[in-house]
Parts: C-alpha cells; sequence; structure tokens
C-alpha cells in the first residue's frame, strides 16, 4: 500500500531578479554567477509572499491537478528552512489558507535542501500504516528576506536609488553564496495505491550532525542570548554561512552513494531509471553527481538556471515541470536525491 504521486503544483513569484541585475548591489559578474552556479536568473518574493502563501497556492494546484477536494486530505507535511515567523511553521498556515480539516495533522520539518524527501517519507509511512489515504507535501521558500542586497533592491525598485556603501560591501562580501537562492513554492499529492510496484518504493535518508557547519545561519536561535539583536546582525550572524568546497566534496559523494544504495536494495540499476530529479544546488554539484553516477547528462535535468536554489521547493517543483513536459508519467521510475544542511541527505525512487 504504497503512496502514490497524484497531482502535482508550483507557486513562482513573478518578480524575476537576473544575474545582471545583481550587478547593481554587489560586486559581481554575471558571466561569472553563471559558469561558476549554473544559475542565470531567480525568482524573488514580493513583500507579502511568504512560503506558507506560495505553498498553499503550490498545494491548490496539486489538488486540482490530482482532482482532489480539501477535505478529502488526511495529513499534511510542509517543508521549509525559510518560515513566515520564528513560530508558528508554515504548516497550519497552509492548513487554513487551504481549508483543510482540523482533525488532521500538519507537520512543519527543517531537512533544508532534503526537507522534500524527508516529506515524502512521512507521507509514505503515514498512508502504508493506514493511517492515511491522502496526503499534501509542500516544499515552499522564501529567500528574500535573508538576502544581503534584499533591502537596496527594494528601495531601487520604488526610488531608482541605488545601495549604500555599507549595503554594497555586505552583499559583496556574501556574494558567494547570495547569488544562489530564489524562492518558489512545489506540492504533490499522494494517495494509496493498491498496484503492486506503484508509488514510492522505497527511500533511504540519512543525517550527520557533525556536519552542521556546512551551511548554517549562526544567530537567531537558542544558542544566542538574546534570541536576537542588533550585535547580530551587525555581524552577520542572521544570515545563512557556507563551506563551499567540503559542501561540494560531501554532495557529490553523498547522493550518488545514497542512490546507489537504494537501487541495490530494490534489486535495480541506473539503467532501470528514466529519470533522476536531483536537488538544484549548484551546476557544478549536479554535473559532479552525474559523473559520480555515471549517467548522461539528458537523464539530469536542470531548471537551477531560471529559479536559483529554492532548497525544498527544489524537487517538487522539478517533478512537476517533467511531469508537464511529458518526460514523467504512468511506468516512469524517478529516482530523487538531495543533500543539504543539516547534514540531511538521500533518496527515493518512485
Amino acid at each position: 500500500m504504497a503512496g502514490t504521486i497524484v497531482g502535482t503544483g508550483v507557486a513562482l513569484p513573478a518578480q524575476v531578479v537576473t544575474n545582471e541585475d545583481l550587478t547593481r548591489f554587489m560586486d559581481t559578474d554575471p558571466e561569472w554567477i553563471s559558469s561558476r552556479t549554473g544559475v542565470d536568473e531567480r525568482r524573488i518574493a514580493e513583500p507579502g509572499e511568504t512560503s506558507s502563501s506560495l505553498g498553499a497556492a503550490a498545494a491548490a494546484d496539486a489538488l486540482e491537478d490530482a482532482g482532489i477536494p480539501p477535505e478529502s486530505v488526511d495529513a499534511l507535511v510542509v517543508a521549509t528552512m525559510t518560515p513566515d515567523f520564528y513560530a508558528p511553521g508554515p504548516a497550519p498556515l497552509v492548513q487554513h489558507a487551504l481549508g483543510l480539516r482540523t482533525d488532521i495533522p500538519a507537520f512543519c520539518i527543517r531537512q533544508q535542501c532534503s526537507g522534500f524527501l524527508y516529506g515524502l517519507d512521512i507521507a509514505d509511512a503515514m498512508i502504508g500504516s493506514g493511517r492515511a489515504e491522502t496526503v499534501l507535501v509542500v516544499g515552499a521558500e522564501v529567500h528574500a528576506g535573508v538576502q544581503p542586497w534584499i533591502k537596496a533592491f527594494d528601495r531601487w525598485k520604488e526610488t531608482g536609488a541605488g545601495p549604500t556603501e555599507e549595503e554594497w560591501d555586505s552583499a559583496t562580501a556574501n556574494r558567494a553564496w547570495a547569488v544562489l537562492f530564489g524562492d518558489g513554492a512545489g506540492a504533490v499529492v499522494l494517495r494509496r495505491s493498491h498496484q503492486e510496484d506503484e508509488g514510492l518504493l522505497g527511500t533511504t535518508l540519512h543525517t550527520d550532525g557533525s556536519m552542521f557547519e556546512l551551511i548554517h545561519v549562526p544567530g537567531l536561535g537558542s544558542a544566542s542570548r538574546p534570541l536576537v539583536d542588533a550585535d547580530q546582525v551587525r555581524a552577520g550572524d542572521h544570515i545563512p554561512r557556507m563551506q563551499g568546497p567540503m559542501l561540494y566534496r560531501q554532495a557529490v559523494r553523498k547522493m550518488p552513494a545514497a542512490a546507489n544504495a537504494l537501487l541495490e536494495r530494490h534489486e535495480l540499476g541506473l539503467e532501470d531509471i528514466d529519470v533522476v530529479v536531483a536537488h538544484q544546488a549548484n551546476a557544478r554539484i549536479l554535473e559532479g553527481v552525474r559523473k559520480q553516477l555515471g549517467i548522461d547528462a539528458e537523464l539530469v535535468p536542470m531548471n537551477l538556471d531560471r529559479y536559483g536554489n529554492t532548497t525544498a521547493g527544489t524537487l517538487p517543483i522539478l517533478y512537476h515541470e517533467l511531469k508537464a513536459a511529458g518526460r514523467i508519467g504512468p511506468g516512469t521510475t524517478t529516482l530523487f536525491v538531495a543533500f543539504g544542511a543539516g547534514a540531511h541527505w538521500g533518496a527515493a525512487l518512485h
């Protein structure tokens, strides 16, 4: 009684920010960004667009695509690293916006770039145990608020004024990660299937907290006292710190290893896979994963160039686009892989 994906949806901010646009706010080169990261443009939320509002819109589209009314949803899982508020998380906000029943569980999970994988596993476990028939899984992110160039960007849009010297210096100092991220949400509906070898065949999930400093935000948590103050903001403790070279090495090792272990467990080979839906973090990481797996580039599609890294949103957004393009359909065997802050990583077969 596996859960099978019966509907997908996405919600993407209308506002597009190109690499050329970013040169207004930091010392960077559009071609350098493209060649080093694979990102050409990203969607950036307008003020008032939040992870929960994008997540609810994507989930509504997924329900419509599946032909399933909101009252038939038995559980909700929302993955994000950018919640609307410190508390509560986004799941109750999505639940309320969709008009889901109030007698169902709504989970908020924080596995960052691997959040959607963990959400699939939770949904499948609930379906397999008989506790749910239909589960919504959402990955949604709005990184706009933590971008070191966002204040200057919003002011430029309103008045045409350029960044202050302090804003320029801060954005330039953080450009290695600040050019990577975009905003967006994707969602899927999983429903119980009674067909053998249909739906989620299996997952393998891993966590190693010794690697938490690969990507982390040092401030805004209970490790700080007070939780937040001006000193933290001046020190940049409210924005991500990333160890790029080590992150690359771990990602290109851990994702292929998880994929191969999962395939071996199910007595499958890469020749049995129709498409690999990989986390869209960086084009070089995607290329490294492809080479480690020894598969053609066509098997590992990329939309990173148009959206940047939408963290928990990357897998469901790409899955939806591949489905809409006819690359995923009945009988397609899909391999999901992801690696993210925590460190959390893993693979799933559907």
